[in-house]
């Protein structure tokens, strides 16, 4: 026990030093035709370490529960995620017969569970996504992200730390999360009726900014949706800020859908991040909404991860 909590302290400041010193030393700048910020590739590759884990840790996922839905059977799973955690999740397949289905996964906004993506009038639609990804022949994969769901206790019971006012604690969230997302992906390695070669990605709010980290670090992501994602531009959120990662978005299709009346960002910050994708096979859509997703968003997407995921 000793030994944990001191490797835990060294970890903690050798995260701290490092990132206090990438942050405020000379790689970072600002973009000349923006305010947001940019990073040197040598800052991008020490920041991807923060994402790494050990593959060797066994994930010891099992099924708990089990449950037919109209459009697809759903199960929760529970597996090792990274800092000691349990990470809850659903796994629903669909009903069509198919031996092999392609699957998304989907990263949900802050405050959010994987519960509200089985209710129709939740903020992100959740239940109608997940239903047209089932009709549409897709697996769907949705965890509780750190602090989140189930797994309030991780943070004393209380409300997820809002990046802006919590940057720390929501930096931490965000990169535990992302890994555990990985982690998730592993899972789905271990079962005979996921296709490997077709997992697509969608996240919306702070799960667009996971969909853009791992679709830039994770090669298994074969095409990406990001709706609504904040450019958050603090210091202190560097290491998890989507500023960090666009331009090196390397997954073979993406699709970025954003809010015109979104309080969190301007256009021109939304177009900027957009055009700093760097594949040929991208699309910006442009909705009527401040941060929700509008109805039709749920048409686009599934249509989108049909033509690039089958």
């Amino acid at each position: 026990m000793k030994k944990s909590i001191l490797l835990n302290l060294i970890l903690s400041v050798s995260y701290c030093f490092f990132f206090f010193t990438s942050t405020f030393g000379q790689e970072t700048k600002e973009d000349t035709n923006t305010n947001l910020p940019v990073v040197s590739n040598e800052v991008f590759e020490s920041i991807v370490q923060f994402y790494k884990y050990d593959q060797n840790i066994p994930l010891e996922a099992r099924i708990v529960e089990k449950k037919e839905l109209p459009d697809g059977n759903r199960e929760k799973i529970i597996f090792k995620g990274v800092n000691n955690s349990t990470v809850p999740a659903y796994l629903t397949i669909p009903k069509n017969g198919a031996t092999s289905h392609p699957v998304v996964v989907i990263a949900d906004g802050i405050y959010g569970s994987k519960e509200r993506w089985f209710e129709d009038d939740s903020w992100p639609k959740g239940g109608l996504i997940t239903k047209s990804f089932l009709r549409a022949g897709f697996a769907v994969l949705i965890l509780d992200a750190a602090y989140h769901g189930e797994r309030t206790s991780e943070y004393d019971y209380v409300s997820p730390p809002f990046p802006l006012t919590f940057p720390n604690e929501a930096r931490h969230m965000v990169i535990q999360t992302a890994t555990e997302y990985r982690r998730a992906i592993d899972y789905l390695s271990t079962r005979s009726e996921i296709d490997t070669s077709r997992i697509g990605m969608m996240g919306l709010s702070m799960g667009a900014v996971i969909t853009f980290q791992l679709s830039s670090i994770d090669p298994r992501i074969k095409t990406a949706v990001a709706g609504l994602t904040p450019p958050l531009k603090l210091p202190e959120l560097q290491a998890g800020d989507v500023c960090t990662f666009a331009n090196h978005v390397s997954c073979n299709s993406f699709l970025m859908f954003m809010g015109n009346e979104d309080p969190f960002y301007s256009m021109e910050e939304a177009h900027e991040l957009y055009d700093r994708i760097p594949i040929s096979q991208k699309e910006f859509v442009e909705y009527n909404v401040g941060h929700e997703p509008p109805a039709e968003y749920v048409e686009k997407v599934t249509d989108w991860f049909e033509k690039h995921l089958k």
